[in-house]
């Protein structure tokens, strides 16, 4: 690496740029550089709300705390997805808005109660925050959760592909204008070559990928249930089904091939698993409403006892389901699942993450 000499001028001037951000810079509920609201800070757990900008003394380095990266033994990152979509006026309707955001928040603080994270991938609600002023998303990030992009675009068989790149690439700047870091989108997969339009719009990696994405791929390369799908909601399955492919993140270059990994492809795939509140459904091969319930949490349970069985001690081993914020999910049953996960965490079997942190794992992996 190459060093850099600053002149005293040069200096000055940041020393005085830095000065001027800490006199200006407004309080956040949980800011990333802020010392963490809780008399915890500094008992040496990292736990809720503290990451390692905002309690250093406990959240050291994701390398220096990461159990794969230290002590050799595997574990499973865990995270949860969840779409913001399913309310189309909060640009027009304020009171919508805040019903929205503040389910948002109490999600948000249920989960830090359990040092849990959230990756939050928005749609409509980045143009409420634009429209009404309250940065929700940024306040997310701040608090230790990932931010992302559900563009929900390119779906459409009759849809023009050469529009595909410049529509990506407007909505990662629409949500980069709120001051939040943007590297990943889902509810991109297209019969267009969605790769290769992630790439030009600026993306480093795709998330909630479901089994309609094999249209792009030569139809030769389809499997044969899903060869002629006319939407995505019509081949909304998990893809790839076995659950030891979708533990182990890969690199994908263009959608003709992106189901095989390509060691030089510039984009990861970080494949998902279940909605949260769609695994009962499944088990059923029905269509998912929405509705979580205890049959969905058993059998959750059930497959993240699996996923931790065929862990590779050699690879990145991550697991994450979905849940689309279009529809509350009853929190005393989302809390009844925390509590159930509680025990791996404790046993040092899985460890949550927010979405770009296991991206960022990866990219670590790869330099070793």
């Amino acid at each position: 690496m190459k060093s850099r000499t600053f002149t005293f001028p040069s200096i000055l001037i940041i020393m005085l740029a830095i000065c001027a951000c800490q006199a200006t810079s407004a309080a956040a509920p949980i800011a990333s550089g802020e010392p963490a609201q809780s008399d915890k800070c500094g008992d040496g757990i990292c736990k809720g709300p503290e990451n390692p900008a905002n309690c250093p003394a406990d959240c050291a380095s994701e390398k220096e705390t990461d159990p794969e990266n230290s002590s050799g033994s595997p574990v499973l990152y865990l995270g949860l997805m969840v779409h913001l979509e399913g309310w189309k006026d909060e640009a027009q309707n304020e009171e919508h808005f805040n019903q929205h955001v503040s389910l948002m928040r109490e999600y948000a603080s249920l989960f830090e109660t359990y040092g849990a994270k959230l990756t939050w991938e928005s749609k409509e609600v980045t143009e409420g925050v634009i429209q009404w002023g309250d940065n929700v998303l940024k306040e997310m990030e701040e608090r230790g959760h990932g931010i992302g992009v559900h563009a929900d675009t390119g779906g459409q068989r009759n849809y023009d592909c050469s529009q595909f790149n410049q529509d990506l690439f407007v909505k990662k700047k629409q949500l980069e204008s709120l001051g939040v870091t943007v590297r990943h989108a889902s509810g991109v997969v297209s019969h267009c070559d969605w790769v290769a339009a992630m790439l030009d719009a600026g993306y480093e990696f795709t998330t909630g990928v479901v089994a309609y994405g094999v249209m792009s791929l030569p139809e030769e390369m389809r499997p044969q249930e899903y060869r002629d799908c006319p939407n995505p909601s019509s081949c909304h399955d998990v893809y790839p089904e076995a659950l030891e492919e979708r533990i182990h993140p890969w690199r994908m270059n263009s959608g003709l091939d992106w189901i095989e990994h390509d060691p030089a492809g510039k984009l990861v795939m970080l494949p998902a698993s279940n909605g949260l509140a769609c695994f009962d459904e499944a088990r059923n091969n029905s269509g998912c409403d929405q509705d979580f319930s205890q049959a969905d949490i058993d059998l959750f349970i059930q497959e993240l006892d699996q996923a931790i069985a065929i862990m590779d001690p050699d690879q990145v081993n991550m697991y994450y389901v979905g849940w689309s914020l279009g529809k509350a999910l009853d929190k005393d049953l989302m809390e009844a699942w925390l509590q159930r996960i509680q025990p791996y965490v404790e046993a040092g079997k899985v460890e949550w993450k927010t979405l770009p942190e296991m991206y960022d794992a990866y990219l670590a992996w790869e330099e070793q």
